[in-house]
């Protein structure tokens, strides 16, 4: 159930983590049209982040911590469900011929 619910979680974040990134605006492209170096801005850069960007990284930190969550819950699911097999099969009497 709670995978289940992580995993919706994680494709939700997923998409609109792919819609953010795809909607912000390249500074590269930008700067080649005018003839300017790109490299001059990537260490000194003045822009403010925007929201879109500030959205971006919001998303990008939900995203990990999600994946990191379903992680543990998914391996706690499955050792529970090992257990259960193994107490299954020690509680089966013998098959006789």
């Amino acid at each position: 159930m709670l995978t289940t619910v992580l995993l919706t979680l994680l494709i939700i974040v997923s998409i609109l983590l792919i819609i953010a990134v795809l909607l912000q605006k390249g500074a590269s492209e930008f700067a080649l049209a005018f003839g300017s170096n790109p490299m001059d801005s990537l260490f000194g850069g003045t822009e403010a982040d925007t929201i879109l960007v500030k959205i971006t990284y919001f998303l990008g930190g939900l995203f990990l911590v999600l994946s990191l969550l379903l992680a543990v819950v998914s391996q706690k699911e499955q050792n529970s469900l090992l257990k259960e097999l193994k107490t299954e099969q020690t509680n089966t009497p013998p098959a006789t011929k």
